[in-house]
């Protein structure tokens, strides 16, 4: 009994300190200064995933306004994190604020890569063409 006793702890014990040294790797990972800066390629990735949730945007709008289309450049503003930090819509031929609101909600949700702390904030413009599939 002793001796199952003794292994049951010898197990548990590798258990922990195999949690605590994972529980290390992840800390240092998040420190790491030494992340590569964030490729365009990856920004694209992101958007793409999430390019039924910005099309819905566009959908809700045409149902109060059938003529809606056009194009319109979304600036983002990334941290290192990889959060949205800010978006502005500079260029706007559309001009319709129940749009631009729903595009900044869905965008501000979005994560992109972690980069180093020493890239500093990433903005990004990110050209939208709204129109019909049928045109």
């Amino acid at each position: 009994m002793k001796q199952i006793l003794l292994i049951v702890f010898a197990l548990l014990l590798c258990t922990l300190t195999t949690v605590a040294q994972n529980r290390k790797q992840m800390v240092q990972a998040r420190n790491d200064e030494t992340l590569p800066p964030r490729q365009l390629a990856e920004i694209d990735s992101v958007i793409v995933k999430h390019q039924l949730a910005l099309e819905e945007c566009y959908r809700e709008v045409k149902n109060y306004n059938p003529s809606i289309k056009g194009k319109l450049v979304v600036r983002l503003v990334l941290s290192p994190e990889g959060n949205v930090r800010n978006v502005e819509i500079p260029r706007d031929d559309i001009a319709n604020s129940a749009l631009d609101s729903c595009l900044t909600r869905k965008l501000k949700r979005m994560t992109f890569t972690r980069t180093s702390s020493k890239q500093g904030l990433q903005t990004v413009d990110l050209p939208l063409n709204f129109a019909d599939a049928e045109e």
